[in-house]
Parts: structure tokens; C-alpha cells; sequence
């Protein structure tokens, strides 16, 4: 689990998840605090590094995603937007 953003005032929730059985990695964007259960701009996206890659965005109430990606063996990008705020992962969750 990562705070959005990395610091300051948390804004949301990024949770990064690799299935071994399917070798997909995906990535889901949590509301907190202010944007928890009310419906803000929220994103969550995963490619596989310097790759093309998928996203779920929109104003949800509670999360966007689930986005997956086949990066089995792979490094992988992710990026996640609630409200305002942001995160970014490079060359993440490598295996």
C-alpha cells in the first residue's frame, strides 16, 4: 500500500497486487480521508515499464480499477490519482 501522495496531506490509497497463477500485476486507487466515499476523480494505472499499459479513471465514490497487466518476470509503472493528488511508481514490484 502507498499514500497518495507520497506526503502531505493524504488524499488516497494506491494497492499494488501480483497474481502468480495468472501472472497479471494490478493496481486499485482508494479514497481517504476527503475523498473516501464521496465521488472525486480517482485513477489507477499499470503498465508494464516504458510500455503501453491500462487505466480506469472517473469520478467514483469509493476506487478505480481494478487495471492489470501480463508482467510476469517483469518491472512494472503505476500511477494513481485522487482528487488532486498523485503518485507515481517506476520500475516497481520487479519479479
Amino acid at each position: 500500500m502507498y499514500a497518495i501522495p507520497e506526503s502531505g496531506t493524504r488524499a488516497g490509497t494506491l494497492e499494488v497486487y501480483y497474481n502468480s497463477s495468472s501472472g497479471k500485476n494490478c493496481a486499485l486507487t482508494y479514497g481517504y480521508g476527503s475523498t473516501a466515499g464521496t465521488t472525486t476523480f480517482k485513477a489507477a494505472a499499470i503498465r508494464v515499464a516504458g510500455g503501453s499499459g491500462v487505466i480506469d479513471s472517473g469520478h467514483y465514490a469509493h476506487y478505480a480499477g481494478p487495471a492489470y497487466v501480463s508482467a510476469s518476470g517483469k518491472c512494472i509503472d503505476v500511477s494513481a490519482t485522487a482528487g488532486n493528488a498523485d503518485r507515481y511508481l517506476s520500475g516497481a514490484h520487479c519479479g
